[in-house]
């Protein structure tokens, strides 16, 4: 399983925890959760960082790392 949380990514304060069998679906999952609760930060990364949307998701895919099922 491969996972990936906002504390992975710099924000502790959030729970939040994606995961899936790819880290493409992970990925995804986090960039949506991101999108709509991390607004804030995921403008700021556009405007500051002259960061696409697919430039973020490669930064979070960096992170992303393999779980075992313990």
């Amino acid at each position: 399983m491969k996972t990936l949380t906002c504390n992975d990514l710099g924000t502790p304060e959030c729970e939040f925890k994606a995961q899936g069998e790819s880290a493409a679906e992970v990925v995804e999952q986090m960039f949506a959760h991101a999108n709509e609760v991390h607004k804030d930060k995921i403008e700021k990364m556009k405007v500051e960082n002259n960061m696409t949307p697919d430039q973020i998701k490669e930064m979070m895919a960096i992170k992303v790392r393999e779980e075992d099922g313990l």
